[in-house]
């Protein structure tokens, strides 16, 4: 039988991993996108929009994006989508995280049964996770007393 606390161990170095990773991503991120800009106007400064080095082509891109305003008036944005062609750009969706959430309400409302109606849309899946939090002092305490009393 396998060792439950080397498991542990093992387990919260993956989560710790994890963490270091997505801290260490995003962190690269910022500075790529600095670099990014610095490399453009020192491109633009030397009027060089072509650049070879170590076998790659560098070449100065302008670019637009185009990004919703956070906050606007949604219905009205979608309505002038449509009234410019563009309806079909708008897809519906739900966030697999938001779904979970009503469907586990939804069960809990009918006996602890998934409504037929969404029987040809939703596969329940079971499985054991392990939870991970910080141990309280007072968890810590009671879990000392238990082992010594």
């Amino acid at each position: 039988m396998a060792d439950i606390f080397l498991l542990i161990d093992e387990y919260k170095e993956l989560l710790d991993e994890k963490d270091r990773l997505k801290d260490a991503t995003t962190k690269n991120n910022k500075i790529l996108e600095e670099k990014r800009k610095e490399l453009a106007q020192a491109m633009i400064d030397a009027e060089s929009p072509k650049i070879s080095r170590g076998g790659f082509l560098y070449s100065l891109q302008d670019k637009t994006k185009y990004n919703k305003i956070g906050g606007c008036d949604e219905n009205g944005f979608f309505e002038t989508l449509e009234e410019h062609g563009l309806g079909d750009i708008i897809k519906r969706t739900v966030s697999a995280q938001t779904l979970n959430g009503a469907m586990a309400g939804l069960v809990e409302e009918n006996d602890g049964k998934l409504p037929e109606d969404f029987e040809e849309f939703i596969k329940p899946y079971q499985y054991y996770d392990v939870g991970k939090r910080k141990e309280t002092n007072k968890a810590a305490k009671n879990a000392k007393q238990k082992k010594e009393g």
